[in-house]
């Protein structure tokens, strides 16, 4: 009998510990989620640190829904533009156009998204969260030569401060966020890829 008892008290400590823990879960996603949906427009400088060392900055745009922008600072000729549903990769330095990918091949559009709740897309992996960050991972299972994007919020409040991007070969790169400056008004040409391409007078 005391067998039995002590059985069962186990168990349901343990069923309290993992009550707790999946209560302590659901609030990290609630403040993830809110934080996010939270972002209708953002600017923000950042810094990006490449698997070889280099060293870039530039200013990232976001719009909702769908619109991103990663606008390089010289001397790199990179230029991201996002519409919503294409991916366009410029080198401004070229006379050609852009390279074109489907937005949807990579996790980072989670962020571009409206009502977002970060546990229906299968691209999220892991969510981790400790008294100052949450680390929130995203992986797309049919297409893992994507790699993979792990994304770091500080807490209190939370805030979007990096996010690392893992080839499959294992390589990182790193973008560090300074302060974004939030629910602003942005010309929507920023988000244009024919307007894009017309101002660096480049071929379609």
């Amino acid at each position: 009998m005391l067998k039995k008892i002590h059985h069962a008290a186990i168990g349901a400590a343990l069923l309290v510990l993992s009550c707790s823990a999946a209560n302590a879960q659901n609030a990290v996603v609630d403040e993830v989620n809110t934080y996010l949906n939270s972002l209708i427009t953002a600017r923000a400088a950042f810094t990006q640190e490449s698997a070889d060392g280099s060293i870039a900055t530039g200013t990232f745009y976001l719009q909702k829904p769908g619109k991103m922008r990663f606008e390089y600072d010289e001397p790199s000729p990179a230029l991201l533009v996002a519409d919503g549903s294409v991916l366009a990769i410029f080198d401004k330095k070229s006379n050609r156009g852009p390279q074109r990918y489907p937005q949807s091949s990579t996790p980072l559009s989670l962020l571009s998204r409206s009502n977002i709740d970060i546990q229906r897309p299968k691209f999220v992996q892991k969510l981790e969260a400790d008294h100052t960050e949450i680390h929130l991972t995203l992986f797309d299972p049919e297409a893992p030569n994507n790699g993979s994007i792990k994304m770091i919020f500080k807490r209190n409040p939370v805030r979007l401060v990096k996010w690392i991007v893992v080839e499959r070969s294992g390589l990182e790169s790193v973008i560090r966020l300074e302060p974004m400056t939030t629910n602003i008004s942005l010309n929507s040409a920023l988000f244009s890829i024919p307007l894009t391409i017309r101002a660096l007078g480049q071929g379609g």
